[in-house]
């Protein structure tokens, strides 16, 4: 199995540097022709078959992560639900949001207990809340049309602008810059977050790419550290990509000080938008949110409501239990030593970069998966994080250019993979964190050795370099 997946890289390694497909404009292609030649296969099934699932998420519960969570938000629409001023300039859709919104924040269900409770919109974080409870605003006042041209607008606006400014601090081509702004805008992953209405996570990914920029050339430092800390009061993730700042110029100190400002700056950017949010939402406290992450550990976690498109390394695990006909498929045990393995392999990535053994993109590809496989739910619209790593590895390839046995082919070669609509929507999940592991494998087992050498034990068996 080994040498035929060895014989398969050679095969496709040769392929990528004979015709140049590590080129910002004929990677483009290749993304864009995957993503084509997929939306024809299923075009054609549907018309055969009757089967009308597609690489999207389900039509009916579309742009559902932004506009059914503002909806959700009862107490603004009274006025609205009391006039009716919906039933007439309101798509379906979001009449159907409105009415029968699944997040129920009764006081029967924030009473009883957890693993009892229906979901809530409790687990977001204070900015996150803001911006939700913003779009409520806005739709309140006008429909969700308007809102989705504001907040759909603002993530286009956006990743023009961060795509620009990503091509300035790398120092690439006016080619690499468009394909940076393919990946910002059009790629799969971002198709699939604007289809499913998660703009937080969107936002995040945008903003991640801004403050990674800033980080490449040094400059601008601090607006991307303003950057980094709103990505990260979006999405928790991106925090671990400040570790890329050890590889960085300076003494120790000063290294661990770009670290913490950003840190700072976030938990400043909590403690404000906390109280913002319990203004504006009065069921947002401390005590409901700590409730709310209870019931989402039960419902998305524990429970099977999170499974679907997950690219978590956790749903092998459930497929297993589940396949033993153990109930419930989530087991404690078995979720700890999984966490246990991440730990391990982000000390070791955090080991490299201190020991300077470990290349940026490596660092920034292995710090963007270690959570996508490790966190419970990872659904795929979080995979906009790897637009980052993507836009970082091509620029890196236009300054130096790949050669045979370039060991940032096979990171390309991965990534690529991951952004790219491989199956349908479980099977996607678990093709991705292969991928990630395989990658994740790559990266570590130098770091490993290297680690055991500075140690002064030899490891057993272990490959020569």
């Amino acid at each position: 199995m080994l040498r035929w997946l060895r014989h398969l890289y050679g095969r496709m390694e040769s392929a990528i540097l004979a015709h140049g497909l590590y080129r910002p404009g004929r990677l483009l292609l290749v993304m864009a022709g995957i993503m084509a030649a997929r939306a024809l296969g299923d075009d054609i099934w549907a018309a055969f078959s009757g089967d009308t699932s597609s690489m999207f998420f389900p039509a009916n519960d579309r742009y559902a992560d932004f506009i059914k969570v503002a909806l959700s938000y009862s107490h603004i629409f009274t006025e609205t639900l009391a006039s009716k001023a919906y039933l007439n300039h309101w798509p379906y859709i979001f009449r159907l949001y409105l009415l029968d919104n699944p997040y129920d924040l009764s006081a029967h269900n924030l009473s009883v207990p957890d693993a009892e409770a229906n979901v809530t919109n409790l687990h977001l974080p204070p900015f996150a809340s803001v911006l939700y409870l913003s779009c409520a605003r806005l739709i309140a006042a006008t429909n969700p049309l308007v809102a989705m041209a504001v907040f759909w607008g603002a993530y286009l606006i956006g990743g023009w602008c961060v795509a620009r400014m990503a091509r300035a601090h790398f120092g690439v081509s006016r080619a690499c810059g468009w394909f940076i702004l393919f990946a910002a805008l059009a790629c799969y992953p971002v198709l699939w977050m604007l289809a499913r209405g998660n703009l937080a996570g969107g936002y995040s990914g945008l903003l991640t790419l801004g403050w990674l920029a800033t980080a490449v050339s040094g400059r601008n430092r601090w607006a991307g550290w303003v950057m980094l800390a709103l990505s990260v009061n979006l999405r928790p993730e991106p925090a671990l990509l400040v570790m890329i700042e050890l590889l960085g110029s300076g003494s120790l100190w000063t290294r661990f000080s770009r670290m913490a400002i950003p840190g700072a700056m976030s938990v400043a950017l909590a403690a404000i938008t906390f109280p913002i949010a319990h203004a504006l939402y009065p069921l947002y406290t401390l005590d409901n949110v700590r409730h709310g992450l209870r019931i989402y550990h039960f419902r998305y976690i524990v429970s099977d409501m999170g499974d679907e498109w997950n690219a978590s390394i956790f749903l092998w695990a459930k497929g297993v239990l589940m396949l033993m006909d153990v109930r419930p498929r989530y087991n404690d045990g078995v979720a700890q030593a999984l966490e246990l393995c991440g730990s391990a392999a982000l000390l070791l990535a955090i080991w490299g970069a201190w020991a300077r053994r470990i290349a940026m993109p490596a660092l920034v590809f292995l710090l963007t998966a270690l959570p996508a496989m490790f966190v419970p739910v990872y659904s795929y619209y979080h995979m906009v994080a790897f637009v980052a790593v993507i836009a970082l590895i091509v620029a890196d390839f236009e300054r130096n250019p790949p050669r045979p046995g370039d060991a940032r082919l096979p990171l390309l070669i991965v990534t690529v993979l991951v952004m790219s609509p491989l199956a349908g929507s479980y099977s996607n999940g678990l093709l991705d964190s292969l991928l990630m592991l395989g990658g994740t494998l790559y990266v570590l087992a130098p770091l490993a050795r290297a680690a055991f050498r500075a140690g002064g034990v030899s490891p057993i068996s272990a490959p020569a370099s």
